[in-house]
Order: C-alpha cells, then sequence, then structure tokens
C-alpha cells in the first residue's frame, strides 16, 4: 500500500518540524541544520532524511556515481512538491540549452538541471551539465552571477542570494535571465 503524500502546511503543524522548516523558509538552514534535522527524521520518515543527508552530501560534493543520482531522484519524488521546492537550494540559471535564443542575459528559459545532480569537475565551484554540455558556475555574489551571465555562461545561485546591490528573489526564477524582469533590473541596472 502506497503511503498518502503529506504538503507542507501538513509537516508545520508538527512541532519538532516546524522550527527547521521556518529556517528553510527563512534561508537560514545551513548544512549542519539540516542534518540535524534528518536526524530528528529518521525514527519516523527514514526516505525524507535520506533525502536530507543526499542533498547535503551532493550540495557540497559533485559525483559522477549513478547510483547515488537514482537515489537523489527516487527519494525526490517522495517528496511534495512544496516541501522539495522548499528544501532544495540551487538553481541552475542561463542554461546551456537555450543556445538557439538570441543572445542575451535572461531567465526565461526553464532549466530543470539542479546543482546537486551536475556531474564534478576539477573545481568545487564549477559542474558540468551532461545534457546541454555546458559548465555551470555556482555564484554566490550578485556581481559574479552578473559577470557569468553576461558572459553567456550557466550559472546556479543560491535561492536565497541577497547582494548590497541586488534584491533577489529566485523564488519564481530557473532558467536564462530575463532583463525584463524584477531580478534583471537589480542584477543589471545598466543594461536598462
Amino acid at each position: 500500500m502506497t503511503r498518502a503524500q503529506r504538503g507542507l502546511f501538513d509537516y508545520l503543524r508538527d512541532e519538532e518540524e516546524r522550527p527547521f522548516l521556518i529556517e528553510a523558509m527563512n534561508g537560514t538552514l545551513d548544512d549542519e541544520k539540516r542534518l540535524a534535522y534528518a536526524a530528528r527524521l529518521d525514527p519516523r520518515d527514514p526516505e525524507r532524511a535520506e533525502w536530507l543527508r543526499l542533498e547535503v552530501a551532493l550540495h557540497g560534493r559533485a559525483t559522477n556515481d549513478a547510483a547515488i543520482h537514482a537515489r537523489y531522484g527516487e527519494l525526490s519524488r517522495l517528496l511534495s512538491y512544496d516541501l522539495l521546492r522548499l528544501l532544495r537550494r540551487d538553481m541552475v540559471l542561463n542554461c546551456g540549452d537555450a543556445r538557439a535564443e538570441r543572445p542575451r542575459i535572461r531567465f526565461s528559459f526553464v532549466c530543470s538541471a539542479r546543482w546537486e545532480t551536475l556531474a564534478p569537475t576539477e573545481d568545487p565551484t564549477v559542474r558540468f551539465c551532461g545534457h546541454c554540455q555546458e559548465r555551470v558556475y555556482f555564484c554566490e555574489k550578485g556581481r559574479v552571477a552578473a559577470a557569468h551571465a553576461r558572459a553567456g555562461d550557466c550559472i546556479a545561485v543560491r535561492r536565497d542570494l541577497r547582494d548590497k546591490d541586488v534584491n533577489l528573489d529566485t523564488r519564481t526564477m530557473l532558467g536564462r535571465p530575463d532583463p525584463l524582469g524584477n531580478w534583471a533590473r537589480d542584477l543589471f541596472p545598466d543594461d536598462e
């Protein structure tokens, strides 16, 4: 018998889980707290605990191990969309799959790739997407993201990326930057 999938609001009702989920909403659920959350989940939801541990491991250390990627994908399908969206951290932007589009900085192309599942390279801040055959650059700062995006590179940014010059709301952004959108206006003010 298949277990019914619970949604984010179901988990928020749980007093043990609520503090972790609120930290995720605030963008402060770091690796240490994610692992503590996983430890709390172990007795009652070992699959969610395993997903959290895999997400932490893949976020920090890329791997080409197909079995690990398959398990991560399998466990991801067990989580509700809203919980998965809240707990995932990084997005791939400026995706190489949009090469056919007019060359410009954009976030209009939606990329389905996740930083956690990209292949490792010699540089821990760069991973390789086998689908579009592009290097993807992890950007901690808005200025770095802008430089890579202007160069036409694929980029990955934290969901909560904030730079002193940028009010970056990435909750709805995946793919290539769109200079007409709020994100691009904040990140690339000189392009208006």
